[in-house]
């Protein structure tokens, strides 16, 4: 009642909430539903609308995120279920179906990439590179050595970090442009070296990779349930639907912990925070490492989802693609990340009607949205910092203070 009071929200948040997920929902659906362009089209000019809608009235965009603050269990239970849902609604679908599990792997790789760039403000060029590294690692532990699914796509998702401690020597010597050149530069010589060795199966790649499967059951099956029979890829969809929100958690918790403090200003002010005693070096490796090892598990999987990895998997187009989703989504922030992987994965493959301008397409929506929104669809938003002192404030009163002989003051 108090909240309802203060905020003059109270039911009306509710209905809101559901009624903006919902919709959300249906038209997405639709879109993946229906042939042709016309949704599309509706859809981008709906999204237009809005924004220029929000722009115009701040007060409106104020209201939805108050109802949304307000009613965040009623729009993750709702989002929850929803997402659920979609292998039903898709039943019909099932390229679509993988298409999505695709921009899922996006989500993961893209969310270690914003700590890395959004966070900390380590440009990272060679995404790609540490795809291949997870995505080989899993293949040929798998094929050579015979591990199980699960183990190889655990080690695939470690060995990146390993890598990425080699690497970080050149990285921390290197700042702003000269760090992104060090990393294309590595970027090329992984491709180079995945395709001209015999034991990474060279131009070939590496084929028959086993698919995933998980305490003896194959990933590969459709599921039966009487009265729908489900397409394997459900599966696949399921359990990549549970990595993007492990790791989405994961990814806010240090977001909104003092380790997400610290990260901030080394991004914002890397002198200052070492004038201010931060162990600036080693939160870049530990932050270096963990991201790379998202990416290392998101590269691991696709290898056991699909069965075959070649070298033009891992190009440099692929680590364009991730830095433009952390852009495009809007640093440092996890929702948009979550956003952009949607839009610049499933976004190509809707404008295959207009089969050999897709790309042109693609390209002007993306300098549209540039111009206009350069801060990202869901802007980066400065940090609370009074927020952060006041839950560190109750902490600090349930410590008894002490004088310098440890005796009450």
């Amino acid at each position: 009642m108090i909240e309802q009071e203060k905020t003059g929200l109270g039911s009306k948040g509710i209905l809101l909430v559901l009624g903006i997920v919902i919709v959300g929902y249906a038209l997405i659906m639709a879109l993946f539903l229906t042939d042709g362009g016309e949704f599309l089209i509706g859809d981008v000019v709906l999204g237009v609308i809005l924004l220029v809608l929000f722009k115009r009235k701040p007060a409106l965009l104020a209201s939805v995120r108050q109802a949304f603050a307000e009613q965040r269990t009623v729009a993750s239970i709702a989002a929850a279920v929803l997402l659920l849902a979609v292998p039903f609604v898709l039943e019909s679908s099932p390229y679509w179906l993988f298409i999505l599990i695709t921009a899922g792997l996006y989500m993961i790789g893209c969310l270690g990439l914003n700590l890395q760039l959004g966070s900390t403000g380590m440009m990272n060029l060679a995404s790609a590179a540490f795809l291949a590294f997870g995505a080989y690692t899993a293949g040929l532990l798998a094929l050579d050595l015979g591990f199980p699914s699960w183990l190889s796509l655990i080690i695939g998702a470690l060995v990146p970090g390993l890598f990425s401690i080699l690497l970080f020597i050149p990285v921390l010597k290197t700042k702003g442009h000269y760090l992104a050149l060090v990393t294309i530069a590595f970027q090329f010589m992984v491709v180079i070296l995945v395709e001209n060795m015999e034991w990474t199966g060279g131009p070939q790649g590496l084929k028959n990779i086993p698919l995933f499967s998980l305490f003896g059951y194959s990933f590969n099956t459709d599921i039966d349930l009487g009265f729908v029979t489900l397409h394997h890829y459900a599966n696949y969809y399921y359990f990549v639907v549970l990595l993007v929100a492990l790791l989405f958690v994961a990814t806010r918790r240090i977001y909104n912990s003092w380790v997400g403090v610290t990260l901030a200003t080394i991004r914002d002010d890397e002198v200052a925070a070492k004038t201010n005693g931060v162990r600036v070096n080693y939160w870049k490796l530990v932050i270096f490492v963990l991201g790379n090892c998202f990416i290392g598990l998101s590269g691991a999987f696709y290898s056991h989802m699909v069965g075959f990895i070649s070298p033009p998997n891992f190009t440099f187009e692929k680590s364009l693609v991730m830095v433009s989703i952390v852009i495009l989504g809007g640093m440092d922030n996890i929702l948009g990340i979550l956003i952009g992987s949607l839009l610049l994965i499933v976004l190509p493959e809707k404008l295959r009607f207009v089969q050999d301008y897709r790309f042109m397409i693609y390209g002007l929506v993306l300098i549209v949205m540039l111009i206009f929104q350069p801060r990202g669809i869901i802007p980066f938003v400065p940090r609370n910092y009074q927020d952060i002192l006041a839950r560190l404030k109750p902490a600090r009163k349930s410590k008894p203070e002490t004088t310098t002989a440890g005796k009450p003051a």
